[in-house]
């Protein structure tokens, strides 16, 4: 497995557009990339296992100050992990929230499909 990747590469494996890549950075959200000797960036497979947990968070509507406050947390290593685990467990919270949500809006459009199969057939 190749431990570098160019911004190009870093675009096509998470599907972030080289503009929001740097954005993230930016926004302290990606932190510790290294640089070659013509100041390109390269990742590391740590930076990719990264983003694709911040993109998966991100989807799951964790707001950008918290993602920043993940990622704030992240840089000291292991003294921070009760903070993390007690960010992560407020937002699994909000996402079953979201989940039941999600499945009760499935149980309307389900309902209205029924009613409508039963329209159809008496046409």
């Amino acid at each position: 497995m190749k431990n570098q990747f160019n911004i190009k590469e870093v675009s096509k494996l998470t599907g972030l557009s080289e503009h929001t890549l740097r954005f993230y950075e930016k926004q302290l959200l990606i932190k510790n990339i290294s640089r070659d000797k013509n100041g390109y960036r390269i990742y590391s497979d740590f930076n990719i296992e990264w983003i694709n947990f911040l993109i998966k968070v991100k989807n799951t509507g964790m707001p950008l100050k918290d993602l920043q406050c993940y990622a704030e947390l992240m840089s000291p290593g292991n003294s921070t992990i009760f903070e993390r685990e007690k960010m992560l467990i407020e937002h699994r919270k909000r996402v079953e929230i979201q989940i039941e949500d999600l499945k009760t809006i499935l149980n309307r459009i389900d309902e209205k499909l029924d009613r409508y199969h039963l329209l159809m057939q008496q046409l």
